[in-house]
């Protein structure tokens, strides 16, 4: 028994033996990520703890796709494209969550900057695309209406 705990054992951990080989440090990423942000229940504290007051600006270089009307709130199909220069990080909210912050995303220049998702919406509400690039945040909204809850609905 304590020869297949042993190599139980050793298979759990060859990963992380992997990762940390190659310079991949997951605690390092891990300790950026805003984990705080997404416990959140009100969506301008949410902007505020990741944005602080950076002025926003509305974008029509920032599509936002996501049904008019979502049948199935559980499973609401979005993709954000981006065609800004250099964007460095996506936030995607909802105003109608009881948690808005439904994604984060970082781009390096290597990526195409797209981002497709399926997230629960608990009612209609409108989604909303903040985009951090050239030192600048900017925004795209879009109106999906729910017929039936996905969040405890």
């Amino acid at each position: 028994m304590q020869r297949r705990n042993l190599i139980k054992g050793g298979l759990a951990t060859a990963p992380w033996v992997a990762m940390t080989a190659i310079g991949l440090q997951p605690e390092a990423v891990m300790a950026a990520w805003p984990k705080a942000a997404f416990y959140l229940e009100d969506l301008s504290e949410a902007e505020r703890l990741l944005f602080a007051d950076t002025p926003v600006e509305d974008s029509d270089r920032i599509a936002v796709t996501a049904p008019d009307i979502a049948e199935n709130g559980r499973v609401v199909p979005v993709q954000v494209v981006i065609d800004l220069p250099d964007p460095k990080t996506l936030t995607l909210l909802s105003d109608g969550n009881p948690f808005p912050l439904l994604a984060r995303a970082r781009f390096t220049p290597d990526v195409e900057p797209t981002l497709s998702v399926r997230v629960k919406m608990g009612q209609s509400a409108t989604l909303i695309a903040l985009v951090e690039s050239d030192g600048r945040l900017y925004r795209a909204t879009r109106a999906v209406k729910v017929t039936a809850g996905g969040c405890g609905g």
